[in-house]
């Protein structure tokens, strides 16, 4: 049944007139959301086409999704992006461990879920590894270091860092110290 203002509307204009005015109205409306999603997948794409590794990781990290990182020797690590630097990552495993991860050491990082990640992002955190690892020393935190050759890693505490080499002092009678050049880190992991 139609309206009263819709019969007014037919004496007025004429049936044939109104239903092409709809008509035009309902091709307007498809063409604008036509034009809409062309222009989000331009943006999509234009922001996946500036994308940096980086970027991606504080996506992924803003978003708190759960990601997989393949590193050196098929070592590989469960948990979340918690800080995004500009040469390295720190990841909070499950088990709430935290594991400092050079760029140049990950192989990949896999999102557990299907979350997009554009990675058109700027970095908050300017910090660099050997910065971050230089205030971990005034602690003397437990470490693992693992190096760009894999293997099993050093395990000691971190005891200083310099301008290009790292020492931790390892377990033994007596302890003694290992020094490795903060450009061969591919991984460190806080473990105590």
């Amino acid at each position: 049944m139609d309206s009263p203002r819709r019969a007014r509307a037919d004496g007025l204009l004429g049936a044939d007139l109104l239903a092409r005015l709809d008509r035009w109205v309902a091709e307007l409306r498809a063409d604008d959301a036509a034009a809409r999603r062309a222009r989000e997948r331009w943006l999509l794409t234009q922001a996946e086409e500036s994308s940096t590794f980086a970027g991606v990781l504080v996506d992924l990290a803003e978003h708190g999704t759960p990601v997989v990182v393949d590193g050196p020797g098929g070592r590989r690590h469960r948990g979340t992006i918690a800080a995004v630097a500009r040469d390295f990552c720190a990841l909070r495993t499950a088990a709430g461990r935290e594991v400092l991860l050079a760029y140049a050491g990950i192989a990949a990082v896999r999102a557990r879920s299907g979350t997009a990640a554009t990675g058109d992002r700027a970095l908050a955190l300017t910090a660099t590894l050997d910065e971050a690892l230089a205030t971990l020393a005034e602690e003397r935190p437990r470490v693992l270091v693992v190096t760009h050759a894999g293997g099993e890693g050093i395990a000691g505490e971190l005891r200083t860092v310099g301008r290009d080499v790292v020492t931790v002092r390892v377990d033994g009678r007596p302890p003694a110290p290992v020094f490795v050049a903060i450009a061969a880190i591919a991984e460190i992991s806080l473990v105590g």
